[in-house]
């Protein structure tokens, strides 16, 4: 929304008693017909763009009670808290009261993951998303890790790297080792992926490419309201990723992770990862499209979902006859044929 832009509606005076949390309940309803009575109320000659408005704040809303974010509500004043009652923080004015509110949201992923109970708890998500991180960074950055940690470390990377060698994905290893081999205590020694990371490394980037495969088509979707006619890689489209991976029955906070986890994203923090790494702040940003993303009706998505499958068969189809043409153009040139990927 443009910083202009805002809804103005008239509402009744019963409307006074209520609270900030209750009177945003009541505006922005979850039925059809309760939203229905909201917009009967708009000045559409004074405002035609009331309805566009309307959509957004509903999606806010809609997205604070499912906790994705968290409102900040502010007056034209000063921070209110949810529970204000509304006859506290009216605009003086002659006439009619009015109650101007500012929305801001704070999308908390962590929270919503345990909320929802794709996690037990935010210290184990937390947990295995930084134990992952520094794993990543030992193996593609080659960073090196004093073995143990010197005490000046944070407690997350302390906590981190524990739970790596406890289950015999990193060990610690001197100057002269070179084979990954525990080597407890000595001087100088850091730590090193072992056998055992290494096919961690590989299961995992398994995992993930196959939902690039098997999903990457859906971040760029167009479709219509009712789902009669849905395109895929139109440039044009919309994320739906996170809502199919939920639709699937995947994890979506884990699938989101690994995707960032191996899409270059951490990159950019080789020079800052370890301090960045006791913060919080990092995994929310991380994990943001999780909670941060477009939405459809359950009856659109079914149909997205549908057209999805028989779009990648037909991209599937078309690589293989793709390759037999190039196959058939190197035996008539006299090359050898392209070795089948296996």
């Amino acid at each position: 929304m443009s910083p202009d832009d805002h809804l103005s509606v008239e509402l009744p005076s019963e409307f006074l008693a209520t609270s900030v949390s209750q009177l945003l309940d009541r505006v922005f309803p979850q039925g059809d017909e309760g939203r229905g009575l909201i917009s009967d109320r708009f000045d559409l000659r004074a405002n035609p763009d009331l309805p566009d408005i309307y959509a957004v704040l509903l999606a806010v809303c809609d997205e604070w009670r499912d906790w994705r974010c968290a409102l900040a509500v502010s007056t034209w004043r000063e921070p209110v808290a949810l529970d204000t009652p509304v006859a506290e923080v009216l605009q003086p004015t002659e006439g009619t009261p009015v109650l101007q509110l500012r929305l801001e949201q704070e999308y908390r992923a962590l929270y919503y993951a345990v909320r929802h109970g794709l996690w037990a708890s935010r210290d184990e998500l937390l947990g295995w998303m930084r134990s992952l991180v520094a794993l990543y960074f030992l193996d593609k950055h080659e960073a090196t890790l004093a073995a143990p940690p010197p005490l000046s470390s944070g407690p997350a990377l302390v906590q981190g790297l524990r739970d790596l060698e406890d289950h015999g994905i990193i060990a610690a290893q001197s100057p002269d080792d070179g084979d990954g081999s525990e080597s407890p205590g000595d001087e100088g020694s850091a730590y090193a992926v072992t056998r055992e990371g290494r096919r961690l490394i590989a299961g995992l980037l398994t995992e993930t490419e196959s939902y690039i495969d098997q999903y990457d088509h859906y971040q760029d979707v167009l479709v219509d309201p009712e789902g009669d006619l849905v395109e895929f890689a139109t440039g044009e489209g919309a994320d739906l990723r996170v809502e199919v991976f939920m639709a699937e029955g995947l994890d979506p906070v884990r699938t989101v992770f690994l995707l960032r986890l191996y899409d270059g994203t951490l990159d950019a923090r080789v020079r800052d990862w370890v301090d960045a790494l006791e913060s919080e702040d990092l995994f929310e940003g991380l994990l943001e499209p999780v909670v941060n993303r477009n939405s459809v009706s359950a009856e659109v998505l079914a149909t997205i979902i549908e057209h999805g499958y028989a779009w990648l068969e037909e991209q599937r189809e078309r690589a293989r006859r793709e390759e037999e043409d190039r196959d058939l153009l190197r035996r008539a040139s006299g090359g050898a044929p392209t070795p089948p990927d296996l």
